[in-house]
């Protein structure tokens, strides 16, 4: 039996989305991010789009959600970009994964993995340029590069950082390049010549066009259809490939002055017809938006009245003529109501929105 509540997902527009980001960063290669079960879409269902066009590496944040994908038939190369643990070595050999590397216990370790198996390990090196969350300091980077000249089964074929501030700093973000630049410097200095430098994602395309350090570029949010923020715009067509939709399960009249849902802060002014509908904080729709989201009902936009519950939310439907169980609900539609709206009412980011729909969430792909 159906709930009723389930994420939409055109994967056509997700197709559409990847090619035009594709040639946008052409001549420099496009490393889609997939991670968080790709933002909430469904990774296995993206996996023949991304073999269907030749995506040769894609980027996860830990090592399961690789071997997932490696699992349900991926052909290209997976780019883990957080640092795994000790007990994750030998499925990232066994996988043959590429490892984001700043660690010098966990290398060794994985040199030592790597020699058990008779084969090389694949790295990138992860440079720390102001983030100040993961990475090897550029007044470190040699005492690195001589660890992995003893280490016999370690392969250097990508450094990458990530950008603390793009949008808004642009002093900032020189510093940033300059530091990735003077860590590939170095590592030629050391004989090391990685194939792969990527060091931000398609918002700051514009400034890597030219530049010969750069050699990838991550996509993740763009991907699925949304801009970073209101002031960077990605310049690139793309399309939203989600909608969040629900329905009404339940209707019933409340009079004046009575209240509704836990917590009796909203009381009805008048006499007002409310609607149930099956989708609450449990199923990552924020609660921040008690008494103040809105949905989409046959057109019109409906507000949301009283707390969010675990499992509901409750809805306003009085100025709808011929409301009736069933009838569909929109949490966002992409028009009436976007992604975007939800995260400034919840005054959050549009990437948490989309990812952190639970997987309770059945995923419906057109």
């Amino acid at each position: 039996m159906k709930r009723g509540t389930y994420l939409e997902v055109d994967l056509n527009n997700f197709e559409y989305n990847l090619n035009n980001i594709k040639k946008y960063v052409e001549p420099k290669q496009l490393l889609p991010i997939i991670k968080a079960n790709a933002y909430g879409m469904g990774a296995k269902a993206v996996i023949d789009i991304l073999n269907k066009n030749n995506i040769q590496t894609v980027c996860v944040a830990i090592v399961p959600e690789a071997i997932e994908l490696k699992d349900n038939g991926y052909k290209g190369d997976v780019l883990v970009l957080d640092t795994c643990t000790s007990e994750e070595l030998d499925d990232a050999v066994k996988y043959n994964l590429i490892l984001g590397s700043c660690s010098e216990k966990e290398i060794t370790k994985l040199n030592q993995k790597a020699q058990q198996n008779n084969t090389t390990a694949r790295i990138h090196l992860e440079i720390e340029a102001g983030s100040y969350r993961a990475g090897i300091e550029i007044n470190k980077l040699q005492e690195y590069i001589d660890l992995c000249k003893t280490l016999k089964n370690i392969n250097i074929e990508g450094v990458y950082t990530y950008f603390a501030g793009s949008e808004k700093d642009k002093q900032y973000v020189q510093y940033q390049f300059d530091t990735i630049k003077n860590a590939v410097d170095l590592l030629n200095k050391n004989n090391i010549f990685p194939k792969c430098v990527h060091m931000a994602n398609i918002g700051l395309i514009h400034e890597l066009q030219e530049d010969k350090y750069v050699t990838a570029v991550r996509s993740g949010l763009v991907l699925y259809g949304h801009n970073e923020n209101d002031n960077l715009a990605s310049n690139v067509d793309i399309k939203p490939v989600s909608k969040l939709v629900s329905s009404i399960s339940f209707l019933k009249d409340v009079q004046k002055d009575e209240s509704i849902s836990y917590g009796r802060n909203y009381i009805a002014k008048q006499k007002e017809k409310i609607a149930t509908i099956p989708i609450g904080y449990a199923d990552g729709f924020p609660r921040s938006l008690s008494n103040k989201g809105r949905v989409v009902i046959n057109d019109k936009i409906c507000n949301i009245v009283g707390n969010i519950c675990m499992d509901s939310i409750l809805v306003d439907v009085s100025g709808i003529d011929n409301v009736k169980t069933g009838d569909k609900v929109y949490l966002w539609d992409n028009n009436n109501i976007t992604v975007e709206d939800l995260a400034k009412d919840s005054n959050t980011i549009n990437y948490e929105i989309i990812s952190r729909i639970a997987p309770r969430v059945e995923r419906k792909y057109i």
